[in-house]
């Protein structure tokens, strides 16, 4: 059975790992397995948890905590985010020590006692507050969204550590535990950004602002391998990906357009076209070969997004449907819209496409077009209509 393992004196790791996890939270392929990661800090005065584990990894996990300390003298457990696979092995805490204070943002205390159905023992925590445990003093750093409402970071100021839960972290279960000593794992690093963090781009720079100036020797996640060389080179990557967008002057209109037999397409050439005139720069992606990476970039720079659609069997064809699952993934920079289309026998695309647009919080600046079969001259005359009405919508905005 895997013992604990040391991270520096006076805190050793207690996770558990995963290796043969294929598909985490039935969402996001792990191609690597993952870990859950859950250190001990053990002070002079006080013995706090950073995080738990999934609870059905309870069992190693007291095991390895047992090595040091017996599980119900657990003086705190931080609680760095609530989701299930970092606060399983919590409510077996409480049942050994019901005294044991768990700290946690007041979003974390709300999350909790909906997780737990029982009372317990909360602290909330704010930006700087911190504890000492005795020669070992924990700071606290508010962090939502990070990537739920709950987050915070917790810091070990004399070891200069930093425990950021997910941010920074990778499903990736190597042999060893330290990531100078394991292959590099760089693509399931930014594979974990893109599904968890990349939405938050705005809630990483806040994160990192509030962590400018901590000297940070190792980065401890709750997922993947333990940063302990290259903690710095993960602070900065997030830094890169989560720039903000450079605004080079000219307005830009995102263009998604799936055109089956060439109508919907001759409509978006029209509009491309007129935008343009108008001082819009028009970046226009054709929905069945595009890359998704590419499509999401996009959205992070557009200040209006169009979806061009056909009506297939009824509805907008499935190429439609994905793009616009894609902007949940992102921030996009703006929340502006309009949708066109063509049809045969029946038209209802563009009108789902509008709700669901306006479910997704954008606002319609310009009322759907949506015309049978091939365009005529009088309707392409819309299509420019409809195009300065999208200008001017966004050159407003500006």
């Amino acid at each position: 059975m895997e013992t604990s393992i040391k991270v520096v004196e006076g805190v050793h790791w207690v996770g558990a790992r995963h290796p043969d996890l294929k598909v985490f939270d039935d969402l996001f392929p792990t191609r690597n397995g993952t870990t859950y990661n859950s250190y001990l800090i053990q002070g002079t005065e006080k013995t706090a948890l950073i995080d738990t584990v999934k609870e059905r990894f309870s069992d190693e996990f007291f095991n390895k905590v047992s090595e040091h300390i017996d599980p119900s003298k657990v003086d705190i457990v931080v609680v760095n985010h609530t989701e299930p696979d970092h606060s399983g092995a919590v409510a077996h805490i409480i049942e050994k020590n019901p005294d044991v204070q768990i700290y946690c943002s007041k979003a974390g205390e709300n999350f909790l006692k909906q997780l737990l159905n029982k009372p317990f023992n909360a602290v909330n925590v704010n930006d700087g507050d911190e504890i000492d445990l005795g020669g070992k003093t924990l700071r606290f750093v508010i962090a939502p969204y990070l990537h739920w409402p709950d987050t915070i970071f917790t810091y070990l100021v004399e070891e200069e550590i930093l425990f950021p839960c997910d941010a920074f972290g990778a499903h990736y279960c190597p042999e060893k535990l330290f990531d100078d000593e394991i292959n590099e794992f760089y693509s399931d690093f930014h594979f974990y950004f893109d599904c968890l963090v990349r939405p938050f781009k705005d809630k990483v720079r806040d994160a990192l602002k509030k962590c400018e100036g901590l000297p940070i020797k190792m980065v401890c996640p709750s997922h993947g391998p333990i940063r302990r060389s290259t903690g710095n080179f993960a602070i900065e990557s997030y830094a890169r990906w989560c720039a903000e967008p450079i605004n080079d002057g000219r307005p830009k209109a995102l263009m998604a357009v799936l055109s089956s037999h060439g109508n919907t397409r001759d409509m978006a050439n029209v509009i491309a076209t007129e935008l343009k005139d108008q001082g819009v720069d028009v970046d226009m992606f054709a929905l069945s070969d595009m890359r998704d990476d590419d499509y999401r970039d996009a959205l992070e720079h557009a200040d209006v997004l169009l979806i061009g659609t056909p009506t297939i069997q009824r509805d907008a064809p499935p190429h439609v449907w994905h793009a616009l699952s894609l902007v949940s993934s992102v921030t996009p920079k703006s929340k502006l819209g309009a949708v066109f289309g063509s049809y045969g026998w029946s038209g209802e695309a563009v009108k789902m496409v509008e709700q669901r647009m306006t479910g997704l919080k954008y606002k319609l600046v310009a009322e759907g077009i949506s015309f049978r079969f091939t365009p005529t001259k009088e309707n392409m005359d819309v299509c420019r209509s409809f195009a300065e009405q999208v200008a001017g919508a966004v050159l407003t905005e500006e």
